[in-house]
Parts: structure tokens; sequence; C-alpha cells
């Protein structure tokens, strides 16, 4: 806290002692405790100003920001709320929503003032950065890339921008543009999180496991929490053959990410190749707990099925696996399953070669050449009974 803030909150609460009910005089302390971050000493004031002011906009627009610091996204919402059902329209309140229905995610509602307000005020120097985060979570890769963009020809600098400007190529599968984009961005904001996930994630398609491992450690240094950094790293540590490491860094990434299936079925896929059947079991139920509309997850329980030698369980999760998702890797690896298990092993070995030579990863290996790789590097980080029998 600077001194003049603080030397005035001291003559403030002076006054207060004094006067304890002057309403001006709590809102303007409490103003001042907000601004210098102090919630503690802001709460009573605020609490206070809204108790004898219950239907002030005021009283409860500072309440709400009080709410938000705290992390009480619900409460802060609710005052924001009440102020616009009111007819109250101004630029801070609706941002202040705006801002706490994208902590709740929910995106779709925020998305609309974000928009409003991106044509009305420039008062909000975050505002760019919120609206294309909040279309890239939509889904709205294109019409995200395409703001990103306008925004940046006016403020080429914008490392925020940038850095996400380069993981909206990378969830477009743009791998070089994402990868020229984030290099350029780490060079001078070495710690920008997209910027880092993206140069991961790019070095992991191009098949450079240590560099991608050094950029996802680096990531989990600035976000511990961050989901797409733990993946990276569990994926990286799939490609130098290191599965418990792997496990160790899916099982975070499910933990950051809860709703994320492609994590859950990559954990699963390494606690298979680790033939801990059971466990792998329970990850991909938990998949299905949130989409029992997935075919990989079907496919991966075929797997299972098939790996205990319960070839009829196998065969109708293949069967549905297939059905869902035509192309679904582990349904098709059941498949080939089956097929060698009816006795006819040269017919599920060219599946199998089908499977892996029609993939191709950014890096122009297809994943035979990928699995060889792992299989060179396993030799010198044997992980005890990883094969499949």
């Amino acid at each position: 806290m600077n001194a003049a803030l603080e030397t005035r909150l001291e003559k403030l609460f002076g006054f207060l002692e004094a006067d304890p009910d002057n309403y001006p005089l709590l809102c303007e302390a409490g103003d001042l405790c907000l601004q210098a971050g102090d919630r503690v000493r802001a709460r009573p004031l605020l609490e206070k100003a809204l108790a004898m002011h219950a239907d002030d906009q005021g009283a409860q627009y500072r309440m709400s920001v009080l709410l938000f610091g705290e992390k009480d996204w619900d409460g802060s919402l609710a005052l924001t709320q009440r102020i616009l059902d009111a007819g109250e329209q101004h630029a801070a309140v609706r941002y202040q929503h705006a801002v706490t229905l994208i902590r709740l995610a929910k995106f779709a509602e925020a998305e609309p003032l974000l928009a409003a307000l991106l044509q009305e005020s420039g008062d909000f120097p975050e505002l760019p950065h919120l609206y294309i985060r909040t279309l890239h979570y939509l889904g709205k890769l294109e019409e995200a890339t395409r703001y990103a963009t306008e925004h940046l020809q006016n403020q080429p600098d914008d490392a925020v921008a940038n850095g996400m400007l380069s993981l909206l190529y990378l969830d477009q599968d743009k791998f070089d543009e994402a990868d020229q984009a984030a290099k350029l961005v780490l060079t001078t904001a070495p710690d920008n999180l997209d910027a880092l996930i993206t140069a991961g994630s790019t070095s992991l398609a191009y098949i450079k496991g240590e560099e991608a491992k050094e950029l996802f450690e680096h990531a989990i240094e600035v976000s511990p929490k961050n989901g797409r950094a733990r993946l990276g790293l569990g994926l990286s540590g799939m490609l130098e053959g290191n599965l418990p490491q792997a496990a160790v860094q899916l099982e975070k990434a499910v933990e950051c990410m809860p709703e994320h299936l492609g994590s859950w079925n990559t954990l699963a896929w390494v606690q298979i190749l680790q033939r801990k059947l059971d466990a792998a079991e329970r990850t991909l139920e938990k998949s299905l707990e949130i989409n029992r509309n997935f075919g990989e997850t079907y496919g991966g329980l075929a797997v299972v099925a098939a790996m205990r030698g319960k070839w009829d369980q196998a065969k109708i999760l293949t069967e549905k696996a297939l059905r869902l998702q035509p192309d679904s890797f582990a349904g098709r690896f059941a498949q080939s399953l089956l097929v060698a298990q009816r006795g006819r092993p040269q017919q599920a070995s060219a599946m199998i070669d089908a499977i892996l030579n029609n993939f191709t990863t950014p890096g122009g290996e297809n994943l035979t050449e990928l699995v060889r790789r792992f299989a060179a590097k396993k030799q010198s980080h044997p992980v005890k009974n990883d094969k499949l029998h």
C-alpha cells in the first residue's frame, strides 16, 4: 500500500471513530481498502454501509467486488445481478458481472456482455483478453482468432493476446503457425503460460520430447494447477517410456480438468500399458460418467476386457465403440485383438499396421515409427509388467 493511500485511510478511520454512522465516510474508506487490496479492513465497513442502505447500488457494487476478491463468485454475481435487474447498466457493473460469470464458467452468458463492452468502453485493459478467452472456451475458434488478429494489428506488442493466439492456432491444428507465434512470444515473455503450453505441445507433436518436457515443466512452475501443462508432461513421459511418471502427471491432469475426456482416456492407456487393468477400468468408468457417448472410452474398456480374456464382453464393447466412433483408435485396436483371438493373427497384424500407418504426426512420422521410438527409449527406462500379452 502506498504511503498516501494509507495516510488517507488513517484520517478516514479517525473521522469514523467520531462519526461511526457516516455513510459517505464508510463508503470512501471501503473503496480505499479495496483499492489497497485490504479486504480484512474493507469487510466491516462495507457490511455496515450495506446494512444502512440495503438498496443502494453503490453499496451493493462495492460488496460484490469484495466478495469477488474473496472468491465468493455466487455471492458476487447475485449482487451485480440485483443491480442489473434494477435497470442500472453502468459499464463497471456489467464488466464485474461478466468477469464473475467467467469465473463460474458461464461463458455463454458472459460473451454478449463482453462484446457490448468492447464496442462502448476502453476503460478495461483486460477486456480484449477476456473476450478472446471466452470465445476460445465456447469453441468459437475462428471468431476468436479473427478478433485476436484484429486486436494485435492495433497492439502488436500485447504478449498476452499473442500467447492466446498461439493457443488458438494449436487448437485448430495449425502447428506451424502455433509454433512460430509461441516461440516469438517467449523471446520477450518467457513466463507466458499460453505460449509455453503451445510450444510444449508443438514440440511434442514434432516428437521433440526433451524440449517439450522442459517447456511443460516451466509452465507448471508458472501455474502448478494447469491441466494442459500436466497433460503435456504426462504425454512427454509416455514418449520417453517413463510410464510411472506419465501416470503421476496424468492423474494430476484429471484433477485439474475433471471434465476432459482425453486426459482420462490417456491415463487409462498408461494404466493398460502397465497392466494395471483394475485401475484402467476405474479410470474409463470415470470417463463414462462424463460422457456416455464417447467411442474411445468403450474401445478402452474393450481392450481391458480382451486382456482379461472376457471376449464376449470385449466384442460388445468394441461394436459399441465403433458404432459411436468408426475411426476410434481404441475401438479398432480392440477389434484387432478379437480377430487375433479367433485364430487370424496375420489379419490382426495387418489391421494394427493399418491403424498405425494411417496416422501421421505433424512432424511427419506415422504411429509405427513413433512406437519404434517409444520401444527404443523403453530399453533405457524399463517398466515392470507393462508389456501387453
